[in-house]
């Protein structure tokens, strides 16, 4: 089994001295032995060690703690801190860069190795954490995949919309800030959530007229139909609710349950404006595609009646300040 490989970034040579035998001692192999944060960041980029030890208050600009946040988050390497000082504030700052251990000086020996130990083992344990996280979401992706391309296959009217329609929502998640995880679930949600027009027949979808009456009520039931499709298929995000709750509008006039305000998901709502600015904008059976800005000018009307406004607003910056387009 390979040593683990340590950097260490200690100013005080003697101290550094003293932490580099402890751990060959203890069967690691020494990467490095650093004296600054600048020095810290470069040598963790090239080296890619296993662990890095650090103190705090180094030579040059950087200071431990930034040069802990970078190396975490730029190369994913854990870090334990290894210090004299114990000032609160010192610690505040710490703790945002989710060090895997504080270790204050003088420590002991054993104390040093069982807290390597432990963040190795906690960083392999989230490594593998990530990758069934990534593998779910790949296998995931693959079935909307499968399916879109069933719907679009059945009405060729709809062919690229929900995929249009989840660059959409996903760059309005993203201009709202909001987690990776709700623009994942947006996304992801937006790509399927025709996929209940699977029971509608073709001769309805294709109607050279808006649908009113029995066809109207039939085409509507297309949410519902996709949340059954969709609720037991296990998943990170919210997907078969976000698909039944996207022609659901702020005033309680959508459905298919008449939903409004904040009963709605925030995701649905995203899901409701991309939805419908792409439908808008493009050519339909029963009529033509409105140009962008009378999309923009049906949007902005609508604002804070059937649509969110802050969703509004943040598809607004899109395609006024930032010059989003559908490909």
């Amino acid at each position: 089994m390979a040593k683990a490989r340590i950097m260490i970034v200690e100013d005080e040579r003697i101290i550094a001295g003293d932490i580099r035998r402890v751990l060959q001692d203890k069967g690691y192999a020494v990467s490095a032995v650093l004296s600054s944060g600048e020095e810290a960041i470069r040598k963790a980029q090239e080296d890619n060690p296993d662990l890095v030890l650090m103190d705090i208050v180094l030579q040059g600009e950087i200071d431990g703690i930034e040069a802990a946040n970078q190396i975490r988050s730029r190369f994913d390497i854990p870090v334990l801190y290894l210090t004299a000082y114990t000032d609160k504030k010192i610690l505040e700052r710490a703790k945002i860069t989710q060090p895997f251990a504080y270790i204050v000086k003088p420590f002991q020996e054993r104390e040093l190795y069982s807290n390597i130990e432990m963040a190795l083992f906690r960083h392999k344990a989230e490594r593998k954490l990530k990758e069934s996280y990534a593998q779910l979401q790949r296998t995931m992706e693959g079935i909307i995949d499968a399916m879109v391309r069933m719907v679009e296959l059945r009405n060729p009217f709809i062919s690229g919309h929900q995929y249009r329609v989840a660059r959409l929502a996903s760059a309005i998640a993203k201009e709202m800030d909001l987690s990776q995880a709700q623009i994942d679930g947006a996304r992801l949600a937006a790509t399927i959530h025709d996929i209940g027009l699977i029971i509608v027949p073709f001769e309805v979808l294709s109607k050279p007229y808006r649908l009113t009456g029995e066809e109207l009520d039939y085409y509507r039931i297309h949410p519902k139909v996709a949340f059954d499709i969709l609720k037991n298929i296990e998943s990170p995000w919210p997907i078969a609710q976000i698909v039944l709750q996207h022609h659901e509008k702020m005033d309680g006039s959508g459905y298919p349950e008449g939903l409004s305000g904040e009963d709605i998901l925030l995701e649905a709502r995203i899901l409701a404006v991309a939805n419908d600015v792409e439908s808008i904008s493009s050519h339909r059976p029963y009529r033509a595609a409105l140009s962008m800005d009378k999309v923009i000018e049906e949007i902005s009307k609508n604002r804070g009646i059937l649509y969110d406004s802050a969703v509004v607003d943040a598809c607004l910056r899109l395609f006024t300040e930032k010059g989003f387009k559908f490909e």
